[in-house]
């Protein structure tokens, strides 16, 4: 039996090759994130390794105290305190925050996200062991800059250029003073660094005197703890103090993690590839096995057992699916160079590293290739085995009527129970997370029902499908809907692999555009300044920004936007600070108690808020502010719930003398009237013509949010693609099957006079039937999946909408039927060139 199924294998190459493909495609899916995360956690943990080698204790600013708006409490009597203690070799204090350098062109070299500024800090000898200086020295004065490499060859800089660098302030020119190399975590995937010397840097990034971070190098006999011991008790309050060690295992468990949980989303989508595979797989094995029955009638009538009829086909699928995950193997390692390629163009490279092909890859990637394949088998080895000897010399595999109803029994009872989880779920009172969960995995469950159901619901689509295909092509349409209706659970499976691909991505696309709808209304209703100025890095804009705005003449009125923590009845909650009764001049509230008066000097807050707390206006309420001081502020005035206000509002004048550091999101101007193009025209110039700060109205609000959403959907679809590109070799692969099985009957045609140029008609038009049954049975669910989850997330968002995207719908039956002609083409092209007497005489 085993001679006989290696005998197959090599008898059907072509028809087992598409199959093949379509598990090499899902394993390296697989092995491909694999192989990319083990490489990405080595590379990172191998450059991270050596991080904290000249470190023994650090003293840094604990995250709360940054967030807080605090200033570090590092200062440079601390680090002296540090540099007199015994056991200690030498001490060093570092800041850092964003700094861009711009080019001769008046662009950001580089991203950004990317960009970062620090101090050069000296030694007796005047270098930084931070930093190797390939030209030039480190920055002396203010005057001064030094910038990475990279950067500088990217620009085109050299020592002695004049350079501007921007922050979150206005535009800074420098002379560079030198270029560097570093093995920096700042430059370690990509970007840029500027130095500056270390009182021009507190300037920009803490205050004079102080620093984000000071750490200690033990001298020898000193070990790190006993630094640590001497450092500790000396360290302000809102700092942690740690060993150098401590810091290392610290990041090499944040690098694993992070790869981690990258690999695990993108396994996700592998899944979903795998999953759509199972059925092409399933399908091939159902019909080699039909096309085989005469073959398995004579090895039972000479004495083959079902078990051994079984176990030949199990083992078909075992060869099939090792020989496919080998090569998916491969194919993965190339994934993954691809995908590091792919990051390093965009600035966001890794660091350098081997590839990383570890043996639990290997051994995953096969059990996964090899097991889908085996299971996927299993069905159509045991309906094999069933038949009788005699029976099985009939043509074909007898279809019960009987399974056939307690399939569709089955797919009702599954369906529906998927269908009321989604709804009770959805209507509970359950955190947001936990209902998103339930709806997931309900429609999930409903999905599979509707999978199990698919050979019910395609008899009717292909009829009326085939009933317009026989008006516009006549013989030949009226061929291909009784070619797709012949086997309809052939036909079921083969669209079912498209349809679980159009589900995901039409259920994405239903997010996607109400997301931009809620976006649009949010900047539509509440935004009523004619422009907003922000960090093209998102980062807090300098508050000075806000105070230069506010003198220009055709300003009439402007407010930052600044975020805030309040503590209120124990809890703490964002806030946003604006600058008083301004604020609702650039900023729209409808208010249902109370007006924008009542900001002036107490607190502001949404109907929600007020619920919550039971608060009304004009109760005096007691708040505590991130710097420990609590104060009574009156609610001045209750406006309905808004996502883009929040919960929380207080006058940036309240806000101030509680907060060291402040930083705006954005600040928000509305011109005179009529004097809008001219108002632009005075915040470019005001602003230095600075390319790390954006002048933008609300179209371009509008348009940037938009295009986030647009590129996190293709990120997407490109994820689904490997699925929907299985589930086109699954119809290339049945079409293909369904020629050779039909062999005898196409020469029939071609002999009553169906020309090859009407046989390529009919095999297309039944390849578009089935794919455009798959899409839109997938459109349909997808649009109902999305329009729920819509619906149930409502009372997270006030004015979320359910918004269809009928552009993208179109655009997704329109390549629904493109996908099945282009997968009809080479099935077609095989159909037209059978020479007909030698199809007459086909077995």
């Amino acid at each position: 039996m085993f001679r006989t199924s290696l005998r197959n294998l090599t008898a059907h190459k072509l028809r087992l090759a598409l199959t093949c493909l379509t598990i090499v495609f899902g394993v390296a899916f697989v092995s491909g994130v694999l192989i990319f995360g083990d490489s990405a956690s080595k590379a990172m943990t191998d450059a991270a390794k050596h991080d904290y080698d000249n470190v023994s204790v650090s003293v840094r600013t604990t995250d709360a105290a940054r967030d807080d708006g605090q200033l570090p409490p590092l200062t440079d009597g601390f680090l002296a305190e540090v540099r007199g203690l015994p056991g200690g070799a030498a001490a060093r204090g570092d800041v850092s925050g964003f700094t861009a350098v711009v080019d001769k062109k008046n662009d950001l070299v580089g991203p950004a996200y990317t960009a970062a500024g620090a101090n050069f800090s000296p030694g007796p000898d005047g270098t930084d062991p931070e930093y190797a200086f390939t030209a030039g020295r480190g920055p002396a004065s203010a005057g001064e800059v030094a910038i990475d490499a990279a950067t500088a060859e990217k620009a085109g800089f050299r020592v002695g250029d004049r350079v501007k660098v921007v922050g979150d302030g206005p535009v800074m020119e420098k002379t560079l003073s030198g270029v560097f190399t570093t093995d920096s975590a700042k430059l370690r995937t990509g970007g840029t660094l500027t130095l500056f010397d270390t009182a021009t840097a507190q300037g920009l990034f803490t205050r004079p005197g102080s620093f984000d971070e000071i750490t200690a190098k033990a001298a020898p006999g000193t070990s790190d703890a006993a630094l640590l011991a001497g450092i500790k008790p000396l360290a302000p309050g809102g700092t942690k103090t740690v060993t150098g060690a401590t810091l290392a295992a610290d990041d090499q468990r944040a690098i694993k993690s992070a790869t981690s949980s990258m690999s695990t989303g993108l396994l996700v989508f592998a899944v979903i590839a795998l999953f759509v595979g199972a059925f092409v797989i399933a399908n091939t094995f159902t019909m080699l096995v039909a096309q085989r029955t005469r073959e398995t009638a004579l090895l039972r009538a000479i004495g083959a057992t079902r078990r051994q009829v079984v176990r030949s086909v199990r083992f078909e699928a075992l060869l099939l699916g090792l020989a496919g995950s080998a090569a998916g193997i491969a194919a993965g390692a190339g994934l993954a160079l691809g995908l590091k390629a792919l990051l390093a163009a965009g600035d966001n490279g890794l660091p350098d590293g081997p590839l990383v092909v570890t043996a639990g890859t290997v051994v995953w990637s096969l059990a996964v290739g090899v097991g889908v394949t085996v299971v996927a088998a299993w069905l159509p080895a045991r309906r094999a085995a069933k038949v009788a000897p005699v029976a099985a010399l009939r043509a074909d595999l007898p279809q019960s009527a009987a399974s056939l109803v307690r399939r569709n029994v089955a797919g009702a009872v599954v369906t529906a129970a998927g269908v009321a989880l989604m709804v009770l779920v959805g209507q509970s009172g359950t955190p947001m997370e936990t209902k998103l969960l339930g709806i997931v995995f309900g429609a999930v469950v409903a999905l599979a029902g509707i999978v199990v159901l698919t050979p019910l619901i395609a008899g009717p689509v292909i009829r009326g499908l085939g009933a317009v295909f026989g008006k516009v092509f006549g013989v030949e349409g009226r061929l291909a809907k009784e070619n797709a209706l012949r086997n309809p659970r052939r036909t079921a499976s083969t669209a079912a692999a498209l349809m679980i691909g159009l589900v995901l991505v039409t259920a994405m696309s239903v997010f996607g555009s109400s997301l931009k709808g809620l976006l649009d209304s949010v900047a539509l209703k509440g935004i009523t300044a004619d422009y907003t100025v922000s960090s093209v890095s998102h980062r807090p804009l300098d508050p000075g920004i806000a105070a230069t705005v506010a003198g220009l003449p055709d300003v009439a009125a402007s407010s930052p936007s600044r975020p805030a923590t309040l503590t209120v009845a124990g809890k703490d909650r964002d806030a946003k600070a604006l600058d008083g009764e301004q604020g609702f001049k650039v900023l729209h509230a409808d208010f249902l108690a109370g007006g924008p008066e009542g900001l002036r000097n107490g607190l502001v807050v949404s109907e929600r808020a007020a619920k919550d707390n039971g608060w009304k206006a004009g109760d005096r309420v007691p708040v505590e502010f991130a710097d420990g001081k609590t104060a009574d502020l009156v609610v001045g005035g209750v406006y309905e719930d808004s996502d883009l206000l929040g919960d929380y509002l207080v006058s940036t004048q309240t806000l101030a003398p509680h907060v060291q550091r402040s930083g705006d999101e954005m600040v928000l101007v509305a011109a005179v009237p009529g004097k809008e193009k001219q108002l632009r025209s005075e915040l470019k110039a005001a602003l230095g013509d600075n390319p790390a700060l954006q002048i933008q109205t609300k179209d371009d609000l509008r348009k940037e949010f938009g295009g986030a959403i647009d590129q996190m959907l293709t990120i997407l679809y490109g994820l689904l693609g490997m699925a929907i590109a299985i589930a086109v070799v699954g119809i290339v692969n049945t079409l293909a099957m369904s020629v050779f099985e039909r062999t005898r009957e196409l020469g029939m045609l071609r002999a009553v006079g169906l020309d090859r140029r009407r046989m390529r008609r009919m095999i297309r038009l039944e390849s578009v039937a089935i794919s455009v049954f798959g899409a839109g049975l997938g459109i349909v669910l997808g649009l109902a999946a999305g329009a729920f989850g819509i619906m149930s997330a409502r009372g997270e968002a006030a004015g979320l909408e359910v918004v269809v995207p009928w552009d993208r719908v179109g655009i997704f039956l329109g390549l629904a039927v493109l996908v099945g002609i282009l997968a009809a083409w080479w099935p077609a092209r095989r159909a037209a060139k059978l020479d007909v007497l030698d199809a007459l005489h086909a077995e």
